[in-house]
C-alpha cells in the first residue's frame, strides 16, 4: 500500500510547524511502529537539524546530496534517484538508541534560490500551441516532490513534508505530492487570523493546476492537497490551566472552520521542547529535568493518535 503523503504548512513563521513535523514523525515511527520518511523542503534546514548535527549532515550532503541535488536533477531532465538521497535513521545517531523506522531527506540553504520563479498560465498568449507550452511547464515544475516521492511511496506507511512559511513554488510542489495538508497555529488572533486566508489560497493553487491540465491536455488529474486538520501548539497556560484568551480562541475557531478540523489535543508551552531541539531528539528521549517534565504530557503522542485516526 502506498504512503499516506502529509504536507504541514503555514506562510507565517514562528507557529512549530517543524517541531511539529518532527514530533509526530518520530511518534508515528517509535510509538506505533509505523514506517516514516521526513521530506525537508524548508530551506531553513531545521527540520533536518532536528533530525541530527550539523556535521552529520555536512558529511551526508558531502557524500550523497540533499533535496536540492535531486531538483537540480530533476530541472536538468535526469531520473531523480531518490532513493539515493534518503538518509537512513537519523534521528539518535548520537545516541545507542536510534528510531530504526524513521528516514530523511534532508534540505540545504542552496534549495532557497530555487523556491521563487516557475511558470504562469496568465497573461496574454499569441497563440493556443505557446498556452498549452506554457502549461505544461507550469504542472512539471509542480510535479518535481510528487515525481521523487513515488519511487519510494511503497516503502513507508507515511511521509511528512516540512514546508517553508510560504505558498512559494516548493510549497506548491508539496501540495500536488500530499493528499493531505496540516496546519499548526498558536491560538492567538495574529497566528488565527490568516487561517481562511492561508485555505483559500490552497483552493486557488488548486484552481490554476487544474486549468493547466486542461490547457495542456492532460488527461490524469494531479490534485491538490485537501486540508485535513489544524493543531493548536504552544497554548499558554496559567499554572495548570490553560489562559482564557487562548480557550477562548480555539472554542472561536472550531465553531468557525466546522467539520472537525481542529485536533481536539494540543501541545502547550514548555521549555522542555526547546531543550529536547538542541540535543536533536524528540522531547521523550531526552534527560534533561524540563524534557523529561514535558515528555510527561505525552502531548505529542496524543497527538499522533488522532492523526493516526485522520490520515
Amino acid at each position: 500500500m502506498a504512503a499516506k503523503v502529509i504536507a504541514f504548512i503555514n506562510y507565517k513563521g514562528g507557529v512549530a510547524k517543524t517541531t511539529t513535523t518532527y514530533h509526530v514523525g518520530c511518534s508515528l515511527a517509535q510509538h506505533f511502529m509505523k514506517k516514516v520518511l521526513l521530506v525537508d523542503i524548508d530551506p531553513q534546514t531545521n527540520l533536518t537539524f532536528l533530525c541530527a548535527s550539523i556535521p552529520e549532515w555536512e558529511e551526508f550532503k558531502k557524500k550523497h546530496g540533499t533535496i536540492a541535488n535531486m531538483y537540480h536533477r530533476f530541472a536538468a531532465k535526469k531520473a531523480v534517484d531518490t532513493k539515493r538521497f534518503i538518509w537512513r535513521q537519523p534521528v539518535g545517531s548520537a545516541i545507542k538508541h536510534r528510531i530504526p523506522t524513521l528516514d530523511l531527506i534532508p534540505c540545504d540553504i542552496d534549495l532557497l534560490g530555487e523556491d521563487l520563479g516557475g511558470s504562469s498560465v496568465t497573461g496574454s498568449f499569441p497563440s493556443l500551441e505557446l498556452l498549452r507550452q506554457q502549461s505544461k511547464a507550469y504542472l512539471r515544475e509542480r510535479s518535481f516532490l510528487r515525481q521523487a516521492l513515488k519511487e519510494v511511496e511503497n516503502d513507508y506507511d507515511y511521509i511528512l513534508i516540512d514546508c517553508p512559511p510560504n505558498l512559494y513554488l516548493m510549497t506548491q510542489n508539496a501540495l500536488t505530492a500530499a493528499r493531505w495538508y496540516v496546519v499548526t497555529a498558536i491560538p492567538d488572533h495574529l497566528s488565527t487570523i490568516g487561517l481562511n486566508i492561508l485555505q483559500r489560497k490552497v483552493r486557488n493553487i488548486g484552481e490554476l493546476v487544474k486549468s493547466a491540465m486542461t490547457f495542456a491536455g492532460y488527461k490524469t488529474p494531479m490534485d491538490v492537497a485537501q486540508i485535513g486538520g489544524i493543531i493548536f501548539v504552544r497554548v499558554r497556560l496559567g499554572g495548570s490551566v490553560i489562559t482564557n484568551v487562548h480557550q477562548s480562541t480555539m472554542i472561536q475557531v472550531d465553531a468557525e472552520q466546522g467539520k472537525g478540523l481542529c485536533f481536539p489535543e494540543r501541545t502547550t508551552e514548555l521549555i522542555g521542547y526547546g531543550e529536547a531541539a538542541e540535543q536533536s531528539l524528540p522531547v521523550w528521549m531526552t534527560a534533561t529535568p524540563n524534557a523529561k517534565r514535558a515528555a510527561s504530557y505525552g502531548e505529542y503522542e496524543h497527538i499522533t493518535k488522532e492523526f493516526i485516526r485522520r490520515f
